[in-house]
């Protein structure tokens, strides 16, 4: 009797699912190239450098802010190509957090995986509040250049905000089954705009734009620290924001076939797209530039738009330009919601939220996880109400988003450095071979620079406006996680229920492809079928 190979491939994904511990609930609707897209919109690279390129100029050189996006793609590739394999090898919606139960030792595997599973939900939360208050941000610049009278004020911005969160909530919600194909026309859309973006900037300003040595060369920092190397390295570690996002595809594998091949590809090929997409973008920008001060000074707080109106030297023009650019960065916003409630579901599904039962629920009509959808967008949208009081405070909160999202990525591979890679990987698809230890090491020490990076104020002399609180809210916030788990789950949350030895067999019938019999389906011929990814 003849298996179809798409049916062998579900079937082999199911099974080495349920040795994983979990059965499959969600619909794989998702196939390499709409995954893929969704990774780039969710990646973003030219979204986040736009949006952060008035940070970057702020605190360092118009040079540094060019030259410091190559440097943080190629050390987020790095780090990304450490949780690639690790995607491989435990392909689970939980990633960070499973991964981290996965490779550390019996005794520590429940502790490290849960204060890992937190990290990780909370920086995909303040992400979205990243997101959400640029996008709103931007929505209120427009408003601003066709009425110079207008006075924005912080509650306006956050009810723009809270309602950006609530519209990608409903798309996730009753578009679901229409994600994969919206992923797909914004990453088309994204590509369009951003060509569209750099000819106009580069044709409209050629007669009246930066010198070339301003864009490449210029190394007169604007923070007020003595040395220009450390200037430039704060604009690195902004840069990083432009490569966040970058495990998105890894929580959405449990909707792909074959995720232990493929998911590895969504990590790194939207990466290598942004970091190949990212330098001539900030380079347009800073060509488009003749006022440095009025963009630096522009009064509504977002550099972005005023550039645009100085490369076209329209308010049309800008106008445009930035309404597009802002469609695309909200579209980030609903893969970052679609990301974030997966994130959440997989955690629950062991026990590690209070009230885990409702989390982890899928809502049978929608085919995704409301409940945590609908937590997410609560938490988001409530501490979003800092902003109101504090834009240094809220600011703050946001840039810890970077320091939990990377340094989710990195203990999983620091355990693997300290109890040896031979030792506990398992067989995968994608494997770093013997470049394996030096890519964990680097991934780790990088990220702990980066870690302590964001601990300094961006500009000196320091005052109360322009302190660095990121410590204060990192330190707070793993505080409330390891007080939850003294409180409420030691000795109660166990982790995972992972079948090893079934696991290393079945993964074993899939990278080979040959098993005669697994669990009653013959699997025979199959070498094909775990090679096939379902089309969505």
């Amino acid at each position: 009797m003849s298996v179809d190979h798409g049916d062998n491939v579900a079937r082999m994904d199911d099974l080495e699912l349920e040795a994983a511990g979990y059965k499959q609930s969600m619909p794989r609707q998702f196939s390499l190239w709409s995954l893929s897209a969704l990774s780039f919109t969710l990646t973003c690279t030219w979204l986040g450098t736009g949006s952060s390129v008035g940070i970057s100029l702020t605190e360092a050189s118009s040079a540094g802010t060019l030259w410091s996006l190559p440097i943080a793609g190629f050390m987020t590739l790095v780090v990304s190509a450490g949780m690639a394999e690790l995607a491989s090898a435990y392909p689970c919606a939980g990633a960070q957090y499973y991964w981290s139960f996965m490779v550390a030792s019996d005794e520590y595997k429940p502790f490290m995986s849960f204060v890992n599973g937190w990290v990780s939900v909370l920086g995909w939360w303040l992400g979205a509040g990243s997101v959400a208050n640029f996008v709103s941000s931007m929505i209120l610049d427009i408003v601003f250049v066709w009425y110079p009278d207008y006075s924005q004020q912080h509650w306006q911005q956050y009810l723009v905000y809270v309602a950006l969160i609530w519209l990608a909530v409903g798309i996730n919600v009753f578009g679901s089954q229409w994600i994969p194909l919206f992923n797909k026309f914004v990453f088309l859309l994204s590509v369009v705009t951003l060509s569209s973006t750099m000819i106009v900037l580069f044709v409209v300003s050629r007669h009246h734009h930066a010198s070339a040595s301003f864009i490449f060369t210029d190394t007169t920092s604007r923070s007020g620290w003595s040395s220009e190397g450390w200037s430039f390295m704060l604009a690195v570690g902004n840069a990083v924001y432009s490569f966040l996002g970058s495990d998105g595809g890894a929580h959405l594998c449990e909707e792909i076939p074959n995720p232990a091949r493929s998911v590895p590809k969504v990590i790194m090929y939207p990466l290598l797209m942004g970091l190949i997409t990212a330098f001539p973008f900030a380079a347009a920008l800073m060509y488009a530039i003749t006022d440095l001060s009025a963009v630096l000074a522009t009064p509504t707080g977002l550099p972005l738009i005023e550039i645009y109106r100085q490369g076209t030297g329209s308010n049309v023009a800008a106008s445009i330009l930035m309404a597009v650019f802002a469609f695309c960065f909200f579209s980030n916003l609903v893969a970052n919601a679609t990301t974030a409630s997966r994130t959440l579901w997989a955690f629950s599904r062991d026990g590690a939220l209070p009230y885990s039962k409702i989390w982890m629920a899928v809502h049978p009509r929608f085919q995704m996880p409301l409940n945590a959808m609908l937590l997410s967008a609560s938490c988001i949208s409530i501490y979003g109400v800092i902003f109101i009081g504090s834009t240094t405070a809220f600011s703050a909160m946001l840039s810890a988003a970077i320091v939990f999202l990377q340094t989710s990525c990195v203990i999983p591979q620091a355990i693997l450095l300290y109890r040896g890679r031979d030792k506990v990987l398992p067989e995968r698809y994608f494997s770093l071979g013997k470049y394996g230890v030096v890519i964990n090491s680097v991934s780790v020490a990088w990220v702990v620079f980066l870690d302590i990076l964001y601990c300094f104020p961006t500009s000196m002399p320091v005052t109360p406006q322009n302190m660095s609180y990121v410590s204060v809210v990192s330190s707070g916030l793993v505080a409330f996680v390891i007080a939850l788990w003294f409180t409420s789950k030691k000795g109660k949350f166990i982790g995972p229920h992972v079948n090893f030895a079934l696991l290393e067999e079945r993964r074993h019938a899939a990278i080979t492809g040959r098993l005669e019999t697994l669990d009653g389906l013959s699997m025979q011929n199959s070498e094909d079928a775990v090679g096939m990814t379902q089309k969505s």
